[in-house]
């Protein structure tokens, strides 16, 4: 049985070698590189305190 990454080893040799992949093949590599490469963004959660006397700043 063959794992994920050694099909795509598999994949990548083929290619350097100039054996035609396909259009599933070059997708399947695109994948699996893109999985491996570190996150540009990153999830953050902000919540709103409204001001207890009513938004005025203290004014009133």
């Amino acid at each position: 049985m063959a794992t994920i990454k050694g099909v795509y080893e598999e994949l990548k040799k083929m290619k350097r070698k100039g054996v035609d992949i396909g259009m599933f093949g070059e997708s399947y590599i695109e994948m699996f590189e893109k999985d491996k490469e570190q996150p540009t963004t990153k999830e953050i959660t902000v919540s709103f305190i409204k001001n207890k006397n009513g938004g005025n700043n203290g004014d009133s």
